[in-house]
């Protein structure tokens, strides 16, 4: 082993001699500062407390706070990777190796010891094909994870994986109890044991999740005695329990509320930039969106300034290329596409010269995302008024996420989609690699559209075993020019800006910009 301290940045080279060794003194153990219940509403309930199998933002904020990962990113610049329940951690000279020495005396909520075992247990649990983790392949790279004694574990990688420690950053990669996995079977999605502040007290899905103050955290205890999310999917309702004073924090308020809730007296709103771009994802294993030249025809058929000033109220913007600002790897900005029905006609008839004739299946959640509803709706009427005939199917966002990453084995890459054309989704991930992977790889089982480009193949999975930072980012931003310009697979909406509601005098809200939120430092005065 070579052991060197590097700074793991965002911008500077996640790979040149990266070996990132410790000496970071354990937090000391203070008593809370304040008992309080702190109360969030969000747009949609959590879709399960697992996370090895889940894709949900509301439920990666609540993971934030039962689970602990090896390692983490060090605050919302997303520009240093920290120890968390690993100490430290060493490269081999190749690569391959990395060793993690991990924390001594941490226990999960149950009792259970945290050790090498766990971390192994944990990493080859999502690596499993049968549990069906949407996010196994950002894994794909670990060939290997050995016990060396009980306070080291080393993982061992097919080829020089530049990414490994961004990936172990990752809320999939939350370190469960190995004994509460095993003894809850398929009821651990309700059931949840790490070892971070907080850990579960009560779910009751479509109602309320109330998780309680970790006693014996290792770190800086959470401040909030409780904290209890509750599900309000209509966004004026969300307002509402803020301005009369039954929630202290409202996700993703409406636009055109926040005028509100800045003239009460006791409310206020934070507005935080978002990694979100929010887009309908296409079908491309079959027509109309199997051909390239429809997908950008689409594109041209939508009025992007109108949605955001008549819809969002201003609070968004137009989309110049896949990576919206804040993604790591972001490329020279794109021409945004223009708005064009005429051209979009053309270029369909191109493809279907008497039109195309069979319904086109639009889906989207309701309160998942920034007027998610209404955009959706909006862009019916723009497909609409280029020839298409369109069907409108409005889902609760639990019951969408399962279906749309169903894995059906043998059955196509577009997993429980393939009954649809379009599907309403965004992604606010901020790591390139997995950013672009999980849509644009043919191979990667989180390709829901079939989409399939040899080049885009061709340069992820050169990037992915490039350790040089610089060379890697070029291959990124060739890959967000193809994409955009020669072969989509989405129709792009809008990138995303937080909005959230506040009670007045609450401090310590960390805000990142794939609207992932921290509560545990919270204090409301």
């Amino acid at each position: 082993m070579n052991p060197s301290f590097s700074k793991i940045t965002r911008r500077h080279s996640l790979g040149l001699s990266l070996a990132v060794a410790g000496g970071f003194a354990l937090v000391p153990i203070a008593s809370a500062q304040a008992e309080f219940n702190l109360r969030v509403v969000q747009g949609t309930d959590v879709d399960t407390l697992d996370p090895a199998v889940s894709r949900s933002t509301p439920s990666q904020i609540v993971f934030n706070n039962i689970f602990n990962t090896l390692v983490r990113w060090k605050d919302t610049k997303l520009d240093e990777i920290v120890p968390d329940l690993a100490e430290s951690w060493s490269k081999s000279e190749d690569g391959l190796r990395w060793t993690f020495k991990l924390r001594r005396g941490v226990k999960f909520h149950d009792s259970t010891p945290f050790d090498a075992e766990a971390v192994k247990f944990n990493l080859e649990r999502i690596l499993d094909p049968t549990l069906g983790s949407p996010n196994r392949s950002l894994f794909s790279s670990i060939s290997q994870v050995n016990v060396l004694d009980p306070n080291t574990v080393e993982i061992v990688t097919k080829e020089p994986s530049p990414t490994l420690l961004e990936i172990l950053a990752e809320e999939y990669a939350s370190i469960n109890s190995p004994t509460a996995v095993k003894k809850s079977g398929r009821s651990y999605s309700r059931n949840p044991v790490g070892t971070g502040p907080y850990m579960i007290s009560e779910w009751v899905p479509a109602q309320h999740l109330v998780i309680k103050r970790n006693p014996d955290y290792f770190g800086a205890p959470g401040k909030p005695d409780r904290m209890t999310f509750r599900p309000v999917p209509e966004a004026e309702a969300r307002v509402i329990e803020l301005t009369t004073g039954n929630a202290d924090v409202a996700l993703n308020i409406p636009p055109e509320s926040t005028d509100k809730i800045r003239r009460n007296a006791s409310t206020d709103v934070v507005l935080e930039p978002s990694s979100f771009q929010i887009f309908f994802e296409l079908n491309t294993t079959k027509p109309p969106f199997a051909d390239p030249r429809v997908r950008l025809a689409v594109n041209h058929a939508i009025d992007r300034d109108a949605i955001i000033e008549k819809i969002l109220n201003g609070y968004g913007r137009v989309p110049e290329g896949i990576f919206p600002r804040g993604v790591q790897g972001r490329g020279p900005r794109q021409t945004a596409y223009a708005y064009d029905p005429d051209k979009a006609r053309k270029m369909i008839a191109e493809v279907f010269p008497g039109g195309y004739n069979e319904p086109v299946v639009i889906w989207t959640p309701a309160g998942r995302y920034a007027k998610d509803k209404s955009v959706a709706e909006a862009v019916q009427g723009y497909l609409n008024a280029i020839g298409f005939k369109t069907e409108f199917k409005v889902w609760e966002w639990a019951t969408y996420q399962k279906t749309l990453y169903r894995p059906e084995p043998g059955k196509g890459t577009g997993k429980g989609s393939n009954d649809a054309n379009m599907w309403l989704l965004g992604t606010g991930v901020t790591n390139a690699d997995w950013r672009l992977r999980r849509k644009f790889s043919s191979t990667d089982d989180s390709n829901l559209t079939g989409y399939k480009q040899p080049k885009v193949d061709e340069l992820l999975a050169k990037a992915s075993v490039d350790m040089n930072y610089f060379t890697r980012m070029q291959a990124y931003a060739d890959v967000q020019s193809i994409i955009w310009n020669e072969t989509p697979n989405s129709l792009v909406l809008f990138d995303q800006i937080q909005l959230i509601g506040v009670s007045k005098g609450l401090k310590g809200l960390e805000v990142y910009g794939d609207e992932i939120v921290k509560f545990d430092q919270v204090t409301k005065q």
